[in-house]
């Protein structure tokens, strides 16, 4: 059950009819969109989601974590911890290099807050000293003087966090924040370094409630349920601009060239600000509204998005409709209570196959049981063994950190009236994804990972499948070529990118019936060819050509 009372949106002053056009245009344009909330003087008029997602997922949010890093480093300034204008090499002094330069002396906490520590750019290292590959990254400039994005220096954030209090961010936040707001697990992923500091950066995940009570955290100045938890954080710092944006070396444009607080972009409409994260993970603040939107979700077109929602719903909010909007016969029918939609992503929809689904119901495939003259690469043996498994081959945006038993060694089908089970064998053990062939998504659970997956015949011999993980923000899209007695499968990202963060790439061999397999398809054939049976010429609908 939601924190946020739920209203309609007419009683809070937005038209139903503009939230339902944002609907409609994001769907014209192709927007994969996951959740979505909209808070008007702290009530809920509109709660969204789209299958296979939900809102108690744990959802990537990427660079959304950032604003809850500045969170904390807030929580450490009220408290005395820290000082923004402390120097960062006075942190670390293990970290810095022999002969720092003078812009490193001069870069501060304040200078990390905002993006302008001076580094021209990103230093990459994610291994056990990526600290010292930090400090060790030329600072080319003044700090406070150029401004570039720059999610290591977040990160050294929620490593000061760390080191001045012992706990790493979440662990902070627990009891000055979380706790207060009734917010549940917030996951982050952790450095391989010696304190196994969280990714501030870009690391975390968060159910949607628990976004929505930090946004309207934000917008209530560090306030919650009448109490001042952090005393005009965010509304003189946090949303206001530190450093323009405008006409930077990134070439930012419209709600990126609008400057940056502390962790936050400043937005298009007057006072507005936002926790962002990477492919569509926005926590919006429109303070002068009264206006919190939340949402989540895949795609690289995010200012289509911001576009969309500045356009209908922002220009949308007025005053409360009076109570006799009930009078008014066309308004009546929009006034009974909050849009609360239950959608779905698109699904794969065909018709059946059923005499090559009769055939594959007792074919196994073997990434090992190969001839040894076979000269393909990816239908040898030693290619198999460095292929993925499953956790690699399903992938998903938003993941760090997957751990395959082993590749996947061989594959089987079982098909039923409305689902294809597929058994994949990894460091031998069988496991079962089941997918919808009747234009839904259907749900697998296997160690303690939940996949949503949907699928269709694209032909007589293609398989196609669309896998999810559901703490993922994407998933992976297989097509399954069967020719003769090989199969093939090409795996794409969903989501269309080419930012790479935390996608996977999918190694994958080619595929044979095993021995056993083709022996039963050759004595039930009663030829020495099961794919050309006698009298036909390679036609027979129930093998493979």
């Amino acid at each position: 059950m939601s924190y946020f009372e739920m209203v309609s949106p007419e009683s809070v002053g937005i038209p139903s009819a503009a939230i339902r056009q944002f609907l409609t245009e994001a769907a014209k344009k192709g927007l994969e969109l996951h959740r979505m909330m909209i808070l008007r003087s702290g009530k809920c008029c509109a709660r969204i989601t789209w299958a296979p997602y939900d809102s108690e997922d744990l959802h990537p949010v990427y660079s959304f974590s950032k604003s809850l890093t500045a969170t904390a480093v807030g929580f450490a300034w009220q408290e005395g911890i820290l000082s923004l204008d402390e120097r960062i090499m006075d942190i670390f002094p293990e970290d810095i290099p022999d002969h720092p330069s003078e812009n490193l002396k001069a870069c501060t906490i304040h200078h990390l807050l905002c993006m302008s520590c001076g580094q021209e750019t990103e230093a990459a290292d994610g291994g056990p000293e990526w600290r010292k590959a930090f400090f060790a990254h030329p600072f080319l400039h003044q700090p406070g003087t150029f401004y570039k994005y720059n999610t290591q220096g977040t990160n050294l954030l929620a490593a000061i966090i760390r080191k001045k209090t012992g706990q790493n961010v979440t662990e902070y936040l627990r009891s000055r924040l979380f706790d207060p707001l009734g917010m549940g697990e917030v996951w982050c992923w952790h450095f391989p370094d010696e304190q196994q500091t969280e990714h501030g950066g870009g690391g975390m995940k968060l159910r949607l409630d628990d976004m929505a009570k930090f946004t309207q955290f934000m917008l209530q100045d560090g306030t919650w349920e009448g109490k001042s938890l952090l005393k005009d954080w965010f509304y003189a710092r946090a949303g206001r601009i530190q450093i323009p944006t405008a006409g930077d070396s990134e070439g930012h444009i419209k709600d990126w060239a609008q400057g940056y607080g502390y962790q936050c972009w400043m937005g298009i409409p007057d006072a507005s600000f936002r926790a962002d994260g990477a492919y569509g993970q926005f926590g919006l603040v429109f303070p002068r509204q009264d206006l919190c939107v939340i949402l989540n979700a895949a795609t690289e077109q995010t200012q289509s998005i911001l576009d969309l929602i500045n356009e209908y719903i922002v220009p949308s909010v007025g005053d409360a409709l009076m109570e006799n909007i009930d009078n008014l016969p066309e308004q009546k029918a929009q006034n009974s209570g909050a849009i609360e939609l239950s959608l779905s992503l698109p699904v794969l929809i065909s018709c059946r196959n059923p005499s090559f689904e009769n055939f594959l119901q007792k074919a196994v495939y073997s990434a090992e049981d190969m001839k040894s003259s076979r000269e393909d690469m990816e239908g040898s043996a030693e290619y198999a063994k460095s292929c993925a498994g499953l956790q690699t081959l399903v992938g998903g945006a938003g993941l760090f950190d997957l751990k395959d038993d082993g590749p996947i060694t061989g594959i089987r089908f079982h098909f039923g009236e409305t689902d294809v089970e597929l058994y994949f064998s990894e460091a031998g053990r069988e496991k079962k994804i089941t997918a919808a062939l009747d234009g839904r998504f259907v749900f697998s659970d296997i160690d303690g990972v939940r996949y949503a997956s949907t699928a269709r015949w694209r032909s007589k011999r293609r398989l196609e499948l669309e896998i999810r993980r559901k703490d993922a923000m994407s998933g992976v899209r297989l097509i399954l070529s069967f020719e003769r007695e090989r199969l093939t499968i090409q795996a794409d990202e969903t989501l269309m990118s080419d930012g790479n963060l935390g996608m996977t790439d999918r190694r994958i061999p080619a595929f044979y019936l095993t021995q056993d397999s083709l022996s039963a398809l050759k004595k039930n054939s009663g030829d020495s060819d099961p794919f050309t049976p006698k009298g036909q010429s390679g036609n027979n609908p129930a093998v493979p050509k």
